[in-house]
């Protein structure tokens, strides 16, 4: 049987032991019990200050901190803010202590065995039996293993149910998972974009509006000159000659000018007009959009609805290959000739051009339907695949996924733990449906075509969060793959 390792101690862990080093009394050595406190500014438990003043009474009392003494009298008081704090921390050192006895192993189905580690990446509770994958595996390398927390149920997003939070957002105000982030991140590059936007229209039609009174300035210095020119011609004339003919030709002539201008004038007021509404339709959208995501039922109710489940499905950043390129909407994956330079992610697919999506689900039946076409992999896939090699990371190698491969011919096989299934072909259709039932331990891939017409069934023991998985291995011909429905 292996032995634990010793765990790093968590910042949060460090914390309490300060906490509980500043809070102990220097004579018993434990968590101060009615704190009174002395004139020199240092407490003690009121026991410990009566059994060293009964010892004291023929010498001058003196503190056993900073051995100032007061004499034979004393003066004391009570610590209130202090004897609070000691309060509140005895009680939460025994929620604590409860909590974590009343952690059970999740794998132990037929009897309940006390968990001594909780996995924060997996989200399970394991007993001594079960800790050792954890230990000795090396696709679990990088799983932070701690003390079992009782209170897993309370860090979960209220309104993503399978997300845990991870971040304090200071805008709201309080803790939000990935998913959050996420649509905190499109809202803000939505009002950036938006005031970009606004910025280059007002820019481009300051522009216009100067070239155009430019050229009626240039205009009316013409009509001077031709007036000059008139009044010349009348000089050398006499007035019996066709005056009435050359002034009406004149006159014509700048009304047609006039008339040349205005029109562009109103035209390309027009234009610009008509970009500016579409361009503020397209922003209102994306505020609509993002509100909805924002505000939807799950912050509506206290209860999350039996269909919350059902709604958009996304690619996740952190998981997604340099070799893929993601849509704004993170619905469109798309195989890139060069690499895309994403942040460090230690989630990330390095070498294998894969993505997974953002949310993984552990229980019930759920249908996802992909449009892809190219050379593709449509995968479901546990949340700990390995993400740093090519070989073991590439779904259907490995016992953690199973894949659908079209070879970008028509030519259609299946995938698992490095066995390949041959499937009977050609694929007519571009959209590929995938069903999981946990239940009944089904993975499905069907074609629509119009009708829906199974491709291939794998059969397994589902006991981890599964998430939608995707794969491009060629940039020519394109592959490309979105995401058109999620139930």
């Amino acid at each position: 049987m292996a032995v634990i390792k010793e765990e790093k101690p968590r910042m949060e862990d460090t914390e309490k032991s300060k906490l509980e080093e500043m809070l102990m009394c220097p004579v018993c050595q434990d968590v101060f019990k009615d704190p009174r406190q002395l004139p020199c500014g240092h407490s003690m438990c009121m026991s410990c200050l009566e059994n060293i003043m009964d010892h004291s009474l023929d010498v001058p009392f003196r503190c056993p901190d900073c051995r100032a003494h007061f004499g034979t009298v004393v003066g004391l008081q009570k610590n209130y803010a202090l004897a609070n704090i000691v309060e509140d921390f005895r009680a939460s050192r025994k929620r604590r202590e409860e909590q974590s006895k009343s952690v059970y192993c999740d794998y132990c189905l037929e009897k309940k065995t006390l968990a001594i580690k909780m996995c924060l990446k997996c989200e399970v509770s394991m007993c001594q039996e079960h800790v050792n994958d954890h230990l000795e595996l090396p696709v679990f390398t990088g799983h932070p293993l701690v003390r079992p927390l009782g209170d897993l149920q309370e860090r979960k997003c209220p309104q993503h149910e399978d997300e845990v939070l991870r971040y304090y957002c200071n805008t709201s105000r309080r803790y939000i998972c990935n998913v959050c982030s996420l649509e905190s991140k499109q809202h803000t590059l939505a009002t950036e974009a938006s005031t970009v936007l606004r910025r280059q229209l007002t820019e481009y039609m300051d522009q216009r509006f100067n070239m155009l009174s430019k050229q009626i300035g240039e205009s009316n210095q013409s009509v001077k000159k031709l007036q000059e020119v008139i009044q010349r011609e009348k000089q050398k004339v006499n007035p019996a000659d066709s005056t009435l003919n050359s002034v009406t030709v004149v006159l014509l002539c700048l009304w047609f000018i006039v008339l040349y201008y205005a029109y562009n004038y109103s035209v390309e007021n027009q234009m610009l007009t008509e970009a500016l509404d579409k361009q503020q339709n397209r922003v209102h959208h994306i505020y609509s959009t993002i509100a909805e995501l924002l505000v939807g039922h799950p912050m509506k109710s206290h209860k999350p609805p039996e269909t919350d489940d059902q709604g958009i499905l996304m690619w996740d950043l952190d998981t997604v290959s340099p070799f893929l390129g993601v849509s704004a909407d993170l619905q469109t994956v798309e195989r890139m000739k060069i690499q895309v330079v994403y942040s460090d992610s230690d989630s990330r697919f390095d070498e294998a051009p894969q993505v997974l999506s953002t949310r993984c689900f552990s229980t019930g039946t759920h249908v996802w339907e992909v449009e892809a076409e190219g050379h593709w992999d449509i995968a479901v896939s546990y949340k700990n695949i390995q993400r740093k090699s090519k070989d073991s990371s590439t779904f259907g190698n490995n016992a953690e996924s199973w894949s659908l491969t079209h070879n970008g011919k028509g030519e259609l096989f299946a995938h698992h733990n490095k066995i390949k299934t041959v499937l009977p072909g050609p694929l007519q259709s571009s959209r590929i449906v995938v069903m999981v039932n946990f239940e009944k331990g089904n993975i499905t891939f069907s074609a629509v075509e119009p009708t829906v017409t199974q491709l291939h069934e794998f059969k397994a023991e589902l006991a981890q969060p599964v998430c939608l998985g995707l794969g491009l291995h060629r940039e020519d011909p394109p592959s490309r793959a979105s995401i058109v429905k999620a139930t």
